[in-house]
């Protein structure tokens, strides 16, 4: 072999150094990538939670009420999927919700089903499933067409009023990247949650479960290990503030 040809070839040790440098170029430029789209799906959902909660305001707006969540088991090809779900006529709790949690009735608001990572977004309401029939007063979803107490249809007041009160609190995290942490009241008084479940979809630890629980106490804060739902909420005031300037509130 020639000293030229010596000269022109690459030895082993150089492939591998120059195989390992592509690989770290393209391993840094897959993690950019990643981070980026992650961080888009974040953004996408976010301003899909402030849209839903623009939904809210305007359905009670023309209805009334707030919409009742819809049905979680419900497929998407089922006639009544992302519709509000109420309780049928002659029941003890007649034209209530059936629940005061589940899935955000994206159908019934003309939304999308879906967030960014796939997942319907959950939604809870300030609502009595179970309040009977005798008086809808203070209900937040209340529509009840029944004479004498009828209430929270477009063509009559709602069944709350500006006496009316909510319960439902947002807090802060009580654990932030597995350190306990001083968990703060945001809001006492929401009468509509929507959050997004985020990229994992739910854990086992304390904050997340809690969001899930169709108790009256959830959870927001900046994700971390732990936690990554998205969530917002419609307080009191802003929902009497719209009906209050339109004159709809007794």
């Amino acid at each position: 072999m020639s000293q030229f040809d010596q000269n022109c070839g690459f030895t082993l040790v150089e492939m591998a150094i120059v195989l390992l440098v592509i690989g770290l170029l393209l391993g840094a430029g897959l993690n950019a990538v990643g981070a980026q789209m992650a961080s888009q799906r974040y953004r996408e959902s976010k301003t899909m939670l402030e849209r839903a909660n623009q939904a809210l305001l305007g359905f009670a707006l023309v209805n009334h009420h707030l919409p009742c969540p819809a049905d979680p088991v419900l497929d998407h090809d089922q006639p009544l999927a992302g519709m509000e779900d109420r309780q049928a006529a002659g029941g003890a709790n007649a034209y209530r919700c059936e629940r005061s949690y589940g899935d955000l009735p994206w159908r019934e608001l003309g939304l999308p089903e879906l967030d960014a990572w796939g997942r319907r977004l959950k939604y809870a309401v300030k609502t009595d499933p179970s309040g009977g029939i005798a008086t809808y007063a203070g209900d937040f979803a209340g529509a009840n067409p029944t004479l004498v107490t009828a209430c929270g249809l477009p063509s009559l007041s709602p069944c709350f009023s500006l006496l009316s009160g909510s319960n439902l609190t947002v807090r802060s995290a009580s654990r932030r990247d597995g350190v306990a942490s001083n968990s703060r009241v945001l809001v006492s008084n929401a009468v509509a949650i929507v959050f997004s479940e985020g990229p994992q979809g739910g854990s086992s630890g304390n904050d997340e479960t809690e969001n899930r629980d169709a108790d009256n106490n959830y959870i927001a804060d900046a994700p971390d290990g732990e936690f990554d739902d998205l969530l917002v909420w419609l307080p009191l005031t802003q929902l009497f503030y719209q009906l209050g300037s339109t004159g709809q509130l007794p």
